[in-house]
């Protein structure tokens, strides 16, 4: 009997816990967007990061910031909180046009690689949810498949078993379209790393060392995607295939 209060007072003060931190975290979040609302942008931050600190993240924070740091003329940063709050909403207009305005200011014009016709129609649609949406898309539809099976294995009229057979097909094509694109979000989220160029210029070198060629320069807000570490070096490749080596400390890892 001990034991089991004890067990409940426990839950019961992690459950308190949660909701003043919760609060808390409501508060910050309201004080940050007054604070941005009167255009006092660096204050605002400063809210919005003591959320981050708490260990809080969604994409109307990252969404904020980005747009606080643009005010203040920070594009470096303002493209890094774009890109963190497009990880959680991929499919989010407004994140997207406005992270496509800043990208318009930035020194360097990297024309990406054209991707095939099939894999942009793949990606666009994958790119409808985050990978965990589609994870609940699938649980959902392997109930359903639970359900219809259910319901063509007692059926008693042909029609019914019919309907019921065509439909269970269905559920299980659209929850291996939706595991597919959960696995596939979820491999790009752990195994495809990018940065965000936050020098105001850096070099771009064949080797990572400070002898070795400079390729060409680039510039802050370039996105980079990060292919290998060594030390204090990056090997990373830029959209149009070029690969070369950046100084880690010029860049944030996304």
């Amino acid at each position: 009997m001990k034991k089991s209060l004890i067990i409940l007072n426990i839950i019961s003060l992690i459950s308190t816990l949660s909701l003043f931190a919760q609060v808390e975290i409501e508060d910050l979040f309201k004080t940050g967007n007054e604070f941005y609302n009167e255009g006092r942008n660096s204050e605002a931050i400063s809210y919005y990061k003591q959320i981050l600190s708490n260990d809080f993240h969604s994409a109307e924070l990252y969404y904020n910031m980005a747009n606080a740091y643009y005010k203040l003329d920070s594009i470096a940063s303002s493209i890094y909180y774009y890109e963190k709050a497009l990880m959680l909403q991929p499919a989010d207009k407004e994140i997207i046009d406005n992270l496509s305005l800043v990208n318009k200011t930035l020194v360097d014009d990297i024309d990406p690689i054209a991707e095939p016709i099939i894999q942009s129609i793949l990606n666009k649609f994958s790119n409808l949810f985050y990978f965990d949406t589609w994870a609940y898309i699938s649980v959902f539809f392997s109930f359903l498949i639970v359900a219809l099976f259910l319901s063509y294995y007692f059926a008693k009229e042909t029609r019914i078993k019919r309907i019921a057979f065509v439909s269970l097909c269905f559920g299980i094509l659209l929850m291996l379209i939706s595991l597919g694109n959960s696995y596939r979000g979820f491999d790009k989220q752990i195994n495809d790393k990018y940065a965000i160029i936050y020098s105001y210029q850096t070099d771009l070198k064949t080797e990572p060392n400070n002898r070795s060629e400079t390729l060409f320069m680039l510039h802050e807000g370039t996105k980079v995607k990060v292919l290998e570490n060594y030390n204090n070096w990056i090997k990373i490749q830029l959209s149009n295939g070029q690969i070369g080596f950046l100084q880690l400390i010029d860049v944030k890892i996304l």
